[in-house]
């Protein structure tokens, strides 16, 4: 059996939350659920603390681990089935039976089935180094850098921990049609799995001190609230590894038309702050300034409640995100000059906002005639300076 499948079976007999031996061996989750499959290889330290973890021996474990790592360095050579086939009559004629034997040859073993492959916790597919230049690419003038295409294949032309501030507002689940292959669902357990799959992305290019902002709305079907919110940031949590610093709750004062009779009126939406660390970049004097969000006072943080009327839009069938709810997530978390990402940029209030506030930004969107608007904005905003 191979090392990755081993730990797996492994953590799934004994019951063991894949984040409990993410932290016991100091990785993210993200990471150790690569080395469940196979996609990545673990240190052998920390093999040693997996065995530990599961309560086995470790120079077995070890063992399994060294066989795994000599079998894969000879694989893809002509001779490997040969050199395999030598090994094991060596082993049998004088070899010590407490020498690991090496793992068949592919052919040679029963055909096993695919890995299980769990869209909430795998980033995107995996782009050589070489291909990932986005961000180097980009200039040193705020002007925006839109990129007309879908969120998760573009993301995964941005490099390892580069972006400084991601904002965005993903897709209403079943309100309107979106041409996207990162969400294109039928079912809310899709929409959901899809939008995680975008987060773990999201995971990978943030730097180690970045924040993301994610504006979620919930809805209701079958006369029931179904939490999708809530469903989002708990998997990011318990899945992705991400930290949440705060739940704030946008209070939108004349709400939108709901017909229905049997429930409350929904006037809010939630804006989540997650961070990778505890550690992150926060500039504290910016929380206290005037945004234009809460009245508070200089002596004391801004609440997470924020009165913030939805903006009308000229096209009515594009949605424009307030540019007060980015105004403030993107002057608090993101450096002067640092770099936001909106992977769902629509009309590009999000980087009109980082433009506004001396920052570079990355938009993204499938919609050309929506990137043609934020454009269009930017341009209007550039004319009216002078």
């Amino acid at each position: 059996m191979l090392f990755s499948e081993h730990i797996r079976t492994l953590r799934k007999q004994q019951g063991i939350m894949q984040r409990e031996l993410a932290k016991a061996i100091g990785v993210d989750i993200p990471m150790y659920c690569r080395y469940e499959h196979g996609e990545r290889r673990p240190k052998r330290a920390q093999v040693v603390k997996l065995a530990k973890k599961f309560k086995v021996d470790p120079d077995e474990l070890v063992a399994l681990w060294l066989a795994e790592e000599a079998w894969s360095d000879i694989a893809h050579d002509p001779m490997a089935d040969r050199a395999s086939q030598l090994l094991l009559e060596q082993l049998g004629a004088g070899g010590t039976a407490a020498t690991p034997q090496p793992v068949p040859p592919a052919k040679q073993a029963p055909q096993a089935q695919a890995p299980e492959v769990n869209p909430l916790v795998l980033r995107a597919m995996e782009l050589p180094a070489s291909q990932r230049t986005l961000v180097a690419n980009l200039d040193d003038n705020p002007m925006p850098h839109y990129v007309q295409g879908d969120a998760l294949t573009v993301m995964r032309s941005i490099e390892d921990e580069s972006i400084d501030c991601i904002v965005t507002t993903p897709p209403y689940w079943n309100l309107r049609k979106y041409n996207t292959e990162s969400i294109k669902a039928r079912t809310l357990q899709q929409f959901t799995e899809q939008l995680l799959t975008v987060m773990a992305e999201a995971h990978r290019v943030l730097k180690p001190q970045g924040s993301l902002w994610l504006n979620l709305a919930d809805f209701y079907e079958n006369r029931a609230m179904q939490a999708l919110p809530w469903r989002v940031a708990i998997s990011m949590m318990d899945l992705q590894g991400w930290i949440m610093r705060n739940d704030v709750v946008w209070n939108k004062p004349m709400g939108t038309f709901d017909s229905a009779v049997d429930h409350l009126r929904n006037v809010h939406e939630f804006l989540f702050h997650f961070v990778k660390s505890p550690d992150y970049y926060c500039d504290e004097d910016a929380w206290r300034r005037d945004y234009g969000i809460v009245s508070h006072s200089v002596e004391i943080m801004p609440a997470d409640v924020w009165d913030i009327a939805p903006e009308k839009s000229e096209i009515e069938r594009y949605r424009v995100a307030p540019e007060r709810l980015c105004r403030l997530p993107i002057a608090v978390t993101c450096p002067r000059h640092g770099i936001v990402l909106d992977p769902f940029c629509g009309t590009g209030t999000t980087c009109k906002v980082a433009y506004d506030l001396d920052r570079r930004s990355i938009g993204i969107d499938v919609n050309g005639d929506r990137l043609e608007r934020a454009r269009r904005r930017i341009e209007q905003k550039s004319l009216s300076l002078f």
